[in-house]
C-alpha cells in the first residue's frame, strides 16, 4: 500500500506572526510550515495526529514516572521537556483522580467491594443501583462514627455530632467528610513547597535551586497519589502496606537517581525527610479538620 506524499508548504512567511520561514516550523511562534487549505480527509488527519500526539505525550510520561523514579525530574531540570507533561499536570491529573476517588468511595461505599457495579450487571439497572447505593451509605452513617466527630443515633439530623471544646454541634457527615476532602486537596497543595524547602535544606550542599526540588516533589507526590487510588479500590490491609513500600522503595531510587549521592547518604537523608514530613502531614491533617469543622459551625449557625 502506497504512503501519499506530503503535500509541500508554497509559503515563504508563516501564515500566523509573518516572519519568514527556512523551517519545518516557524522560529517564532512555532507554528507548523504546511498548507492549511485542508480538505475534510486532510483536516481529520491533521486531528488524529495531534490528538496521539498528545496521547503519546501522557503515556511516555505516566511509562517514565512509574518505571524510572526521578528520570522526569532530570529530563525537566536539563531543559529536555517537549515530550513529556508538565510535572504541575501530572501532579494535577493524580491528586485529581485520587480525590474523585475518596469522594466516590465515601458516598458509594459498595463501590467499594464490586456490589454497585454487579447489581447493574445483574439488573442493568442504573437508578436502582444508585439508590440502594445511597440507602447503604445513609445506614453507615446512622450506626458508625468516632474520633473527633461522633454519630448520634437519636439526632434528627441524620448525622454527626461535632464536639469543639465544651460544645456540641449537629452538622450532616457526608457534608463534613466532602468538606475535608477538599479542604485536604488543598493543604496537601501546600505541603508541596514545605517539601521542596526540606530537600533544599537536606541538599544545600548541591547547589541546586528550589525550583529543582519542587518538580521532584511534584513527580513523588504524583506517583504516590497514583498509588494510593489503589488503596480505595482495594479495600485490603495488604494493598496499604505494598503502596507503603513500593512509596518508600520509590522515593529512594528517585532520590538516589536525581541527587546523585552514595546509598549510605541517600538513606540517612530519606529518613531525615520522612520525619519533618511526617510532622508536617500531621499538622496539615489537624489544621485541615479544625478549619472544616469551624466551617460547618459558621455555616450552619
Amino acid at each position: 500500500m502506497s504512503k501519499q506524499k506530503p503535500r509541500i508548504p508554497r509559503h515563504t512567511e508563516c501564515l500566523n506572526c509573518g516572519s519568514p520561514l527556512s523551517a519545518q516550523f516557524c522560529p517564532q511562534c512555532g507554528q507548523k510550515n504546511k498548507d492549511y487549505n485542508l480538505t475534510f480527509k486532510d483536516f481529520f488527519s491533521v486531528f488524529l495526529e495531534e490528538l496521539l500526539d498528545v496521547d503519546s505525550r501522557v503515556l511516555r510520561s505516566l511509562k517514565l514516572l512509574f518505571t524510572k523514579p526521578g528520570f522526569l525530574t532530570s529530563e525537566y531540570v536539563k531543559g529536555r521537556r517537549v515530550r513529556y507533561l508538565p510535572p504541575v499536570r501530572i501532579y494535577l491529573v493524580a491528586s485529581v483522580l485520587f480525590f474523585l476517588s475518596l469522594t466516590l468511595n465515601t458516598l458509594l461505599p459498595s463501590v467499594q467491594n464490586n456490589e454497585f457495579f454487579k447489581e447493574i450487571a445483574e439488573t442493568g439497572d442504573l437508578d436502582d443501583a444508585l439508590e440502594n447505593a445511597l440507602e447503604s451509605k445513609q445506614n453507615s452513617l446512622t450506626n458508625n462514627g468516632s474520633g473527633l466527630v461522633a454519630v448520634d443515633p437519636d439526632s434528627s439530623h441524620s448525622g454527626m455530632q461535632l464536639s469543639l471544646g465544651e460544645s456540641q454541634y449537629d452538622v450532616n457527615q457526608g457534608d463534613f467528610l466532602s468538606n475535608f476532602s477538599d479542604n485536604f486537596a488543598k493543604m496537601m497543595f501546600l505541603l508541596l513547597p514545605v517539601a521542596a524547602l526540606q530537600l533544599k535544606a537536606l541538599y544545600w550542599r548541591r547547589k541546586k535551586l528550589y525550583i529543582e526540588h519542587l518538580v521532584f516533589s511534584l513527580h513523588v507526590h504524583a506517583f504516590i497519589f497514583s498509588l494510593l487510588i489503589l488503596t480505595i479500590i482495594f479495600d485490603f490491609k495488604l494493598t496499604m502496606w505494598l503502596v507503603i513500600i513500593s512509596s518508600l522503595i520509590y522515593l529512594y531510587i528517585a532520590m538516589k537517581q536525581f541527587y546523585e549521592q552514595s546509598y549510605a547518604k541517600t538513606a540517612s537523608k530519606m529518613v531525615l525527610l520522612l520525619l519533618s514530613y511526617g510532622v508536617t502531614t500531621i499538622l496539615v491533617m489537624t489544621l485541615t479538620l479544625v478549619v472544616t469543622a469551624v466551617g460547618l459551625v459558621m455555616g450552619n449557625s
